[in-house]
């Protein structure tokens, strides 16, 4: 009896073991790998189970199906191989990697043969973040697809914030995509609901093709349209050719060319010009239709020391960039200057060769002082053969002057000086110096007359040359104390530098033919031509004195990592004395400070100041920035009282939120109490686009609202401005402000 209860029990047990047993999973089955011959050469797949169907000479992969060859690789849940012809055809998640790209699809069609396939319903993606998709994607080579019925798109949501949309393209994902019958949608809304052509660069890299046109309205030009087209001329060549139409003015014209010839050449083109067939001339503006502007700039390293810049700028008329320019500093310029340079560098000298001219935009009369050319030698301070004691250094220049009214001519200017540095007892050093100046003229001012219309004093000459001699005498006694602050560790700073540089110079200088100052305080007239200030020294027996307050800071450095040192404060005063001018002996009070605590706050100001009642300060400038997130702060300002210039400029930016920012800008003149032009920005930023719309009021009642859509990988697609929200139209005039 106990025999059969233990096989009873034996059998109990063997029952629960199966029935255990068989309510466990099943064990995942391998997959199976095979090297599948095929009309394009052999392809491995890997699937959870392989068919072989003989007739047809198919291979069927069922279950997690990887096929690969090369860079090729194609996944999907079914795939059938024709080993014959090539023909692959997958079914369900099916992936296509194309090299370093990604196809999505329903359905995927490819011949391992020929590379050509058909990807039913996909997408492809591709680096950094484009994305184009359609109901046919026809493979027609590497990454190269001719695309029915598609979208592109660098949005990551579904359905995208933007796309654009096209009936048919062609688009290499490597280069571009170029699609016809385009619209643009927002979400599920065509914003856009046609426009005949589409084209995209991908990948940031240039394409030859039209960019998006820009259209707005201007109280001055009226409508206009701007048409771009970019030519990617090689990989170290491109131009933009933008073709201009305003209603009110005509027709007209924008070039910008840029090259690099080698790593050591490069520069650009540039030019604007309209031809103003619309446009009423104007009584005494004294220009005619044709407007514009033009620049060359080319720098070009030729070795051996040797270096060429060229930086040419022109004008049709004084008031071109009044009317069209865009920037603020291009409408207010002054003046066009124009400099082409030849540099030979050596260790101890330097020879450049120049041709500098300019065009004045503050006056019609021809009064320019050109300089064709102009040779000049320079050379460092150094020890004299034979003299290590002694330092000496030369200036020198050839210039011929060129204008049309007013004195002309060449003048030859040589400037040596030798100095001796003496340490006294290691507490400060004494440098006298001794030198001299001797220039040559080629002209001998005889009088001077008015212009035709009386406005301008100009100089007459002869031929009759001239020698100028200077004798200069002088020296330099400076010490410098210093002292160091150990701070441990106060705000991340371990340790402060503070040196005093007291500083004090004498200069005598004496020669004949010179303007000086007599005793009376009145100005010998002079017969030397006056080119600039080299022609126009005074004598002169000056003391000048300065004082400098540094204080360098040095961070904290953990073990392993360098510090970091900058200047924290500087701070110099000076002052001058000169003994031959009884009536204004003393000179004015310099001051310079900049403050750069941390990288929170930062100021620089300048500043002179007479002592002489009712003069007061003479000029004086100050640049004051602020940033801390999210907030950025900046203002500038520039006053000089014998020019007549006193200016605040002002500049503000804020994130409000993440996504927002403003933008708020001012250009004051407090001389005249105008605002030359304010301009008040609000941009939103989101994944894969921005908007930013922006109203600037300048002088004169010229306004402007300005609109950009911004796409993430595609640029500017929409920016359009448009003016005269109110007031009347004014015409610019000459200075630094807008009359």
């Amino acid at each position: 009896m106990r025999t059969l209860d233990s096989a009873l029990l034996f059998l109990s047990g063997l029952l629960v073991a199966a029935a255990f047993i068989d309510a466990r999973p099943a064990v995942a089955q391998r997959p199976t790998s095979a090297t599948v011959p095929t009309a394009g050469g052999d392809v491995t797949v890997l699937a959870d189970r392989l068919e072989e169907v003989g007739p047809d000479n198919l291979l069927v992969a069922i279950g997690n199906v990887e096929i690969s060859r090369g860079s090729q690789r194609l996944t999907a849940d079914r795939v059938e191989i024709n080993r014959l012809t090539g023909d692959t055809v997958a079914e369900g998640r099916a992936i296509f990697y194309d090299g370093d790209d990604q196809l999505m699809g329903d359905r995927i069609e490819y011949n391992f043969k020929t590379g050509t396939g058909v990807v039913y319903h996909g997408a492809a993606r591709t680096a950094p973040y484009y994305q184009v998709g359609g109901e046919r994607m026809e493979r027609l080579g590497e990454g190269r697809y001719r695309i029915r019925r598609g979208v592109f798109t660098t949005c990551e949501d579904d359905p995208p914030t933007w796309s654009f949309r096209f009936g048919s393209a062609d688009a290499d994902l490597e280069e571009q995509v170029y699609g016809t019958n385009a619209s643009f949608w927002v979400k599920r809304v065509p914003l856009i609901p046609f426009f005949p052509f589409f084209a995209a660069a991908l990948r940031r890299e240039r394409q030859t093709g039209f960019l998006f046109p820009r259209f707005g309205s201007s109280t001055r030009k009226g409508n206009f349209v701007e048409l771009p087209f970019f030519w990617a001329i090689s990989d170290s060549q491109d131009a933009a050719i933008t073709l201009d139409l305003y209603e009110a003015r005509g027709p007209g014209a924008t070039l910008e060319y840029r090259y690099i010839l080698s790593e050591v050449h490069r520069g650009d083109v540039s030019g604007f010009y309209l031809k103003e067939t619309e446009r009423r001339q104007v009584a005494g503006q004294g220009h005619d239709d044709n407007r514009g502007w033009w620049h060359a700039k080319d720098d070009w390293n030729l070795g051996h020391g040797l270096s060429f810049r060229a930086d040419v700028n022109g004008v049709t008329d004084d008031l071109v960039f009044r009317e069209y320019a865009v920037r603020l500093q291009e409408r207010s310029a002054q003046r066009v200057d124009s400099n082409v340079f030849l540099t030979w560098g050596r260790p101890t000298f330097n020879v450049v060769g120049s041709l500098s001219w300019y065009q004045d935009l503050t006056q019609r009369r021809p009064v320019e002082l050109q300089r064709l050319p102009d040779i000049r030698l320079e050379s460092v301070r150094q020890p004299l053969p034979g003299l290590p004691s002694v330092l000496g250094e030369v200036e020198s220049s050839a210039t011929h002057f060129v204008r049309d009214v007013g004195a002309e001519g060449n003048r030859v200017d040589l400037h040596p000086r030798l100095t001796r540095p003496t340490p006294v007892a290691g507490v400060f050093t004494v440098s006298p110096f001794a030198g001299g100046r001797l220039t040559a003229y080629d002209r001998t001012v005889t009088g001077t007359r008015l212009t035709g219309d009386g406005g301008l004093t100009v100089q007459e000459t002869n031929d009759e040359p001239r020698l100028r001699q200077i004798l200069e005498l002088g020296g330099d006694l400076e010490t410098r104390a210093a002292r160091i602050y150990d701070l441990g560790d106060l705000a991340g700073v371990s340790a402060i530098l503070h040196t005093i540089e007291p500083r004090v110079n004498y200069t005598w200088l004496d020669g004949s033919g010179l303007q000086r100052f007599m005793r009376s305080g009145a100005l010998r007239a002079s017969r030397i031509p006056q080119f600039n200030s080299i022609d126009a020294i005074p004598e002169e027996s000056r003391f000048t004195y300065s004082v400098t307050n540094r204080l360098r800071a040095r961070t904290v450095a953990p073990e392993g990592t360098e510090p970091t040192r900058w200047e924290l404060v500087r701070f110099v005063l000076g002052h001058s004395y000169e003994l031959l001018n009884p009536v204004r002996p003393l000179g004015n009070v310099t001051g310079d400070l900049i403050l750069n605590p941390n990288r929170v706050f930062s100021f620089r100001g300048d500043t002179s100041y007479s002592v002489y009642a009712g003069e007061g300060f003479q000029t004086g400038n100050m640049d004051v920035s602020v940033d801390v997130a999210p907030v950025k702060a900046s203002v500038g300002t520039r006053f000089n009282k014998p020019d007549r210039v006193n200016f605040l400029q002002g500049n503000l930016s804020a994130d409000v939120t993440r996504w927002a920012t403003g933008r708020l800008t001012t250009n004051w003149d407090l001389r005249t109490n105008t605002f030359v032009e304010n301009a008040i920005a609000l941009e939103l930023k989101w994944q894969c686009w921005s908007f930013t719309v922006e109203f600037i009021r300048r002088h004169q009642n010229e306004d402007e609202l300005r609109f950009a859509l911004n796409l993430l990988g595609v640029g500017t697609p929409l920016a359009t401005r448009f003016g005269g929200l109110g007031g009347t139209t004014g015409s610019a005039g000459p200075g630094g402000s807008l009359k």
